[in-house]
């Protein structure tokens, strides 16, 4: 659904532009902000069990 809508070229003053794209950068800082949490609650949770 959302991305049908990224896949549009937009027209303004007659000028198309593509859709975003993700950029690898943008892939590694998601990963990160994913990763670290994960990590830290995975950490306490094996620290209270064992």
């Amino acid at each position: 659904m959302v991305n049908e809508i990224m896949k549009k070229a937009v027209k303004i003053y007659g000028k198309t532009a593509p859709g975003a794209r993700m950029t690898k950068c943008a892939a590694l800082l998601i990963a990160t902000a994913l990763s670290i949490p994960t990590f830290v609650i995975l950490t306490l949770i094996d620290f209270a069990f064992l």
